[in-house]
């Protein structure tokens, strides 16, 4: 894109933003205020249409509560009544009947007065009426759902009221309203020019309409589905206006509930461009004055991108006619203005100054590099027999490099196994070493151990000698304990006798007692006494004899249990005995382990000497294989330095090698680019002549 095109598009652009930048916000406001207004003028119009549609039918109301004193007095009569009826509703020409009725039945005698001198007939049904039977009812005025009059075929409704005489309800005074100019009053409720309004009842039905035949019989929300969504918030029960200025379709609505007893509300709608009418024009101006702004922008930038531009093109034609003309350095550009472009122009010069200066200097240059060619091309050629001569030197240094680092290698492997040999051998005295250490450690812990013995064995043999005296005791004892346990079972058996004793005495006593009982019966009355005292014998002789028995039970036990001590105690005595023995013969073996154990010791002392002296010598030992060691490993590190040294002096002559060779194909490569570099200073000296200076 050209210079001009860029700067006409960024001025077109930067006018289009400022028109944006100031009418955006502009329409904005508009936009914000003009809301505000439409809801204070909506909400001041349903204010308005609801008063007047209260007014049309306040002046009904107002008649019939007047006309209930009337009815209430003594003189009525339907002629007079009919009259005054007439008069009253003469100069209102939406009421068409004013009309009193008794709470009676027609066929009953039932009155009905009418302004119009309506006659009921005699089947007329009264509490059919939807007026009538709600008036009686309530205790105050009521208004009735529309309804299409039968005789007239307008839409009319009525208000009524029931007429009291103290608690007793007498009749109902009544007024039918027409519609036709509640629907011009509804008419006048419009927001916009194309705006509509309708009275609608609790379920939406159509009160008013410019065509009769949807009163009653159409919804209003089947004609305008689009606000269906809004339907509950149009027939809100409150007292509070509903405003939306885009409810759908490109429609704005407002309502407000103006019979809270019938649920009827006041409906007003049209089309929501026609609120922003003024917006849109204000829009659309703003466009067109955007338009004319960008149009006039586009001008003025024309001729600034023309002026710009112009110098630039000077320029840029000079500049193209030294790149394609004969390469003269000597023209210089003029300078027209004290601009960014003269600036340009300046400096173009200046380097053209430069660079003809450049041009002078690399002519005189190019003669120079002839000379220095030849020169080059001499230094190559020399530079080349020399780098062979000291290839061939490198070889043979190679060679013998090479022979001595096999020698070293050789020389290296010899000393590295007496290393490892020396090394085995200081593992060897190490473990000998240790193995004296240990062994010495465990002579000392053995020499602890059979002291430790010898003193338990000594605890051990005192222990038995006390233990054998304790078991001589406690035989005597326990043929002391066998004696008694004898003694007693001879006076156990004794306590048998005397208690088989005692058994006979207690059954003679019983026959005596027996006897002296009988006798007693022979005496009768005087052997009473006697019957008592020798039944009391006879009491005692049972409980002895009982007693006797449970005594030889008891005696018997006793004798079991003896035995069976007698039988431990000689069993107890042979055990006594047999540890006395064992305990005699344990004694011996202790006395001969105490004997062995002494002849232990002193031959483990003569091992721990001889583990002393051992152990010195293998410390002697062992720092003589470590001094050795560390000869060798001084040696093997002088062996590597050697090898490394070697190593590295072969990698240098290989290096040195590889860099003679390098420096061979160098030289040819050297002398390859001497030809080109001849070659190119020809073609720059051929470039170069082409420029005038």
């Amino acid at each position: 894109m050209k210079i001009r095109t860029k700067l006409l598009v960024s001025h077109m652009a930067i006018a289009a933003a400022a028109i944006l930048f100031v009418s955006i916000p502009v329409v904005t406001m508009q936009v914000s205020q003009l809301q505000i207004d439409v809801e204070l003028n909506a909400e001041t119009m349903l204010n308005s249409g609801r008063d007047s549609i209260k007014n049309f039918f306040g002046t009904p109301t107002t008649i019939v509560k007047s006309m209930i004193p009337y009815v209430n007095s003594e003189s009525l009569n339907q002629q007079s009544a009919e009259k005054d009826f007439a008069q009253v509703i003469r100069d209102y020409p939406s009421l068409s009947c004013l009309y009193w009725t008794d709470s009676l039945a027609t066929n009953r005698g039932g009155s009905f007065y009418s302004s119009d001198g309506f006659v009921p007939d005699i089947d007329y049904d009264k509490s059919a009426q939807d007026w009538f039977s709600r008036a009686m009812k309530a205790q105050g005025v009521i208004t009735t759902e529309p309804y299409v009059d039968e005789d007239t075929g307008k839409l009319v409704c009525t208000i009524a009221s029931s007429i009291h005489n103290g608690f007793l309800t007498t009749g109902v005074v009544g007024i039918d309203i027409t519609l036709e100019e509640l629907n011009a009053i509804v008419a006048t409720v419009k927001l916009s020019e194309s705006g509509k309004s309708f009275l609608i009842d609790s379920s939406g039905n159509f009160l008013t309409n410019e065509d009769f035949n949807k009163v009653l019989k159409t919804n209003f929300f089947d004609d305008y589905a689009a606000l269906s969504s809004v339907r509950d918030k149009i027939l809100s029960v409150d007292d509070t206006s509903y405003i939306n200025t885009n409810a759908g379709k490109g429609l704005y609505v407002a309502s407000q509930k103006i019979n809270d007893e019938l649920g009827w509300t006041l409906v007003t709608l049209g089309p929501s461009n026609e609120l922003f009418k003024s917006v849109n024009n204000i829009l659309k101006i703003s466009i067109l004055i955007g338009l004319v702004v960008v149009a006039a922008a586009a001008i003025i930038s024309f001729f600034i991108a023309k002026a710009i531009a112009q110098p630039i093109n000077v320029v840029k034609n000079a500049v193209n006619k030294i790149a394609d003309g004969n390469a003269n350095l000597s023209q210089r550009l003029d300078k027209t203005s004290r601009d960014e472009i003269g600036e340009l122009v300046g400096g173009f010069n200046r380097f053209m100054e430069k660079l003809q200066g450049i041009v002078s200097d690399v002519k005189n240059s190019k003669n120079n590099l002839s000379d220095i060619k030849i020169d080059l091309q001499t230094s190559i050629d020399g530079a080349a027999s020399a780098i062979t001569e000291i290839l061939s030197n490198i070889e043979s240094a190679g060679n013998q490099v090479e022979s001595q680092s096999r020698s070293v290698t050789q020389t290296s492997a010899s000393v590295t196994e007496i290393a490892e040999n020396i090394n085995s051998l200081e593992r060897m005295i190490e473990t000998q070493a240790s193995g004296v250490s240990q062994a010495s450690a465990a002579v000392e812990q053995m020499l602890g151990n059979i002291s430790s013995v010898n003193s338990s064995v000594e605890k051990m043999s005192t222990s038995f000698n006390a233990l054998e005296n304790n078991t001589s005791d406690g035989i005597q004892k326990q043929n002391i304990v066998s004696q008694k346990i004898s003694e007693i079972e001879a006076q156990s058996k004794a306590l048998q006798d005397a208690n088989v004793a005692i058994t006979n005495v207690a059954s003679q006593t019983n026959l005596l007692a027996m006897n002296a009982a009988i006798e007693a019966a022979h005496a009768g009355e005087a052997g009473k006494g006697f019957s008592v005292v020798a039944d009391e014998i006879r009491k005692l002789s049972e409980t002895s004899a009982s007693e006797s028995k449970k005594i030889s039970e008891e005696l018997r036990k006793i004798s079991e249990t003896i035995d069976s001590v007698v039988v431990a105690a000689r069993e107890s005595s042979k055990t006594f005995a047999g540890v006395g023995e064992k305990i005699q013969q344990t004694d011996e073996l202790v006395n001969q382990i105490k004997s062995a154990m002494q002849e232990q010791q002193e031959g483990s002392h003569q091992i721990v000497d001889a583990l002393k002296i051992m152990n010195d010598i293998t410390s002697e030992v062992k720092s003589a294989s470590h001094e050795m060691a560390i000869g060798n490993q001084q040696i093997l590190n002088e062996i590597n330095n050697l090898q490394d040294a070697t190593t590295v002096i072969k990698d240098g002559m290989d290096e040195m090698s590889v860099g003679a060779k390098e420096m061979n194909k160098t030289g040819s490569l050297l002398s390859d680019i001497s030809t080109k570099v001849s070659e190119s200073i020809n073609n720059i000296g051929n470039q170069i002549d082409q420029f005038q200076v």
